[in-house]
């Protein structure tokens, strides 16, 4: 119901309860009939009211600049409902990509040692006897390495009236790595009328094996034929060297002693050595090593002398020893 309508027919509800029949004039005692009042609710003319004005559409909050420190307004009735959580796309499983691995780079090439003593030669020498020079005999030593192994060999035997009388012959080998320390034997073998013997070497558990005994050995460690190319590579000049010595029987430490330079006459002229001595039990064993610049047998010895317990003597003495040496 429009407003003034509804005011019309509140005023005419009021004026009739007002004069109603539960109502009397002061000195009034007979009743009056009742007064019938006709009321016609008429509806007003409908009042024509201004249209409102059209107000501009707010800005939306984009184009409408905001201060920096303003805080935004939020509308409880406007706030948006919230989105659906959006699942992630299932993972789609990709074939692995096989990698060719990276090349190993290759292991550097092997530097064999550096050693004064020539890669192969020989050298033979006359076995004399006694004082006088008695020839009984001669010794064939010949050896050959590559910086990395060696082998070397030893055959004495006599020659001669000797042979006729009382033949004999001995035959060593031994053979192994070549180091920047020196050799390091591996096996030696010694051949002889009265039997064989032999020392096997085990440089990783440092063991060195004759037959069914071990012992144990250290850094340095020769044999009875690796001793003397030993001494070529240490070159020793004054002083002591200590050497333990594998002689196929037993283990035994070999001190040599240098006595001083010499000069050793030869069939093919004089040399100048070092002269070296060294004693195991009641033997004794001296050594003349070749020395000088440019020689080309510098290191090996010249003149080896075996000195035994009854004090016999023994000399091996160098034959021509540069017509057999090669690089």
């Amino acid at each position: 119901m429009p407003f003034a309508l509804a005011l019309v027919a509140s005023a005419l509800l009021h004026a009739a309860a007002l004069v109603g029949s539960g109502w009397t004039l002061p000195g009034t005692h007979e009743p009056e009939p009742p007064q019938t009042i006709e009321a016609v609710l008429a509806r007003p003319p409908l009042r024509s009211e201004p249209a409102p004005e059209a107000k501009p559409a707010p800005r939306s909050p984009a184009a409408r600049p905001r201060p920096a420190t303003a805080a935004q307004p939020v509308l409880a009735a406007s706030k948006p409902a919230p989105a659906p959580p959006v699942e992630p796309p299932p993972a789609v499983e990709q074939a692995p990509v096989a990698v060719a691995p990276a090349p190993a780079p290759e292991p550097a090439a092997p530097v064999p040692a550096k050693t004064a003593l020539p890669g192969k030669g020989s050298l033979r020498y006359l076995i004399t006897r006694g004082e006088g020079g008695f020839v009984i005999g001669q010794a064939i030593h010949s050896w050959e390495h590559d910086g990395f192994r060696y082998r070397l060999k030893s055959l004495t035997e006599t020659t001669g009236l000797a042979a006729v009388f009382k033949p004999a012959q001995v035959f060593q080998s031994s053979q192994g790595e070549v180091t920047d320390d020196g050799l390091r034997p591996g096996e030696f073998r010694h051949e002889r009328a009265g039997g064989i013997d032999t020392a096997s070497f085990d440089w990783p558990a440092r063991i060195v094996t004759y037959g069914a005994r071990r012992e144990a050995i250290v850094a340095g460690t020769q044999d009875m034929l690796s001793m003397y190319y030993q001494l070529v590579l240490l070159s020793p000049v004054s002083g002591t060297l200590e050497m333990p010595i594998a002689t196929g029987r037993k283990l035994e430490n070999y001190r040599f002693e240098v006595l001083g330079e010499e000069v050793l006459a030869l069939k093919s002229g004089e040399r100048r050595t070092l002269h070296v001595r060294t004693r195991s039990g009641d033997d004794t064993i001296e050594l003349w090593l070749r020395t000088g610049e440019g020689a080309a047998a510098r290191g090996l010895p010249l003149k080896i002398r075996f000195i035994d317990r009854k004090g016999e003597v023994f000399d091996q003495i160098a034959d021509e020893p540069e017509a057999t040496l090669s690089q």
